[in-house]
């Protein structure tokens, strides 16, 4: 009885913990894009045209800063990350248990 308890036991803590690690490991977020954004010698906002300024990777963006800031010397450059909105499904399954 004690060992058939113990396996009970045991099975539940390796279930358990095994749905807390799916649920912490799904939400992990990372930046989709990276903007390139341009400032004027008076610190404006400002674009120019014909250069690239959405990028996939942060390596390619900060080389494309690298070689912008030698090009167009009177500009400065920045860089800026887009994050994806997540929707939290557990929030949505708490809010139908509230109604």
């Amino acid at each position: 009885m004690i060992k058939i308890l113990d396996k009970f036991v045991t099975g539940f803590f390796i279930v358990i913990f095994g749905i807390l690690w799916y649920c912490s490991s799904k939400y992990q977020v990372n930046p989709s894009q990276y903007t390139v954004i341009v400032y004027d010698v008076f610190g404006r906002q400002t674009r120019i045209d014909g250069i690239r300024t959405r990028f996939k990777t942060i390596d390619v963006a900060q080389s494309y800063i690298s070689e912008y800031q030698k090009r167009f010397e009177d500009f400065s450059f920045s860089m800026a990350q887009e994050i994806p909105i997540i929707k939290n499904p557990s929030y949505r399954i708490f809010r139908k248990i509230q109604r």
